[in-house]
């Protein structure tokens, strides 16, 4: 799931940024300055930052839980004139402001589901990173803005069981050749009593399922 949250932010701002940046990607540790290319800024770049879980419900299978994760999208600027135009713009498109970036994320981010794979996306907080910082000789920007993004967390196992190796998410097991069990058996029918509460009289019921 962590991937495919990564992914669909990654598309949406990559379409919604258009000309904006030169490039939408995940984070690679470009902040280490070796690592940095200047030429190619502004940029946006995406990265998991952890998870909380919270039990929501108990049912006859365990608890279901609501998975939370965090995640960071770093926005970096170079200013190309001073400092006033490195935080909100310059005269020409080319000069994007940092302010300007982080604004624009805000705006494709907030409340999105990412079609219907999260719950609405709620911005957590903002930490500068660089603030007109001199990095390899530029005059460099950078903001973090953390999002929270919620959603049910589905693919658990009922008790004692191991993988079926049938979901996409199960595959990994499949392919490592770990323990899988056999999918449950079809549904054939039902063997069961209705109890009647005013005398407690029970009556047998059987379903039979058929093929047609």
């Amino acid at each position: 799931m962590i991937s495919k949250i990564e992914q669909a932010l990654i598309e949406r701002l990559t379409l919604g940024l258009g000309k904006m940046v030169y490039a939408v990607a995940g984070y690679a540790g470009e902040i280490n300055d070796e690592q940095l290319d200047v030429r190619r800024l502004p940029a946006c770049l995406v990265s998991y930052g952890g998870s909380a879980f919270e039990a929501k419900s108990m049912g006859a299978r365990g608890k279901r839980y609501q998975t939370t994760d965090v995640f960071v999208v770093l926005v970096i600027t170079r200013s190309m004139r001073n400092q006033t135009a490195g935080r909100v713009g310059g005269a020409t498109s080319r000069e994007v402001g940092v302010n300007q970036l982080l604004g624009a994320v805000k705006t494709l981010l907030i409340n999105q589901t990412l079609g219907g794979l999260v719950h609405p996306i709620q911005p957590k907080r903002i930490r500068t990173i660089w603030n007109n910082a001199e990095v390899k000789k530029e005059k460099l920007s950078a903001y973090a803005i953390e999002f929270e993004i919620s959603y049910n967390e589905c693919n658990v196992l009922d008790d004692g069981r191991f993988p079926e190796g049938v979901e996409p998410n199960e595959q990994i097991f499949k392919q490592y050749q770990g323990k899988l069990d056999e999918p449950y058996p079809d549904l054939l029918g039902l063997n069961n009593r209705i109890f009647d509460p005013t005398n407690n009289a029970a009556t047998e019921v059987m379903v039979v399922m058929e093929e047609k």
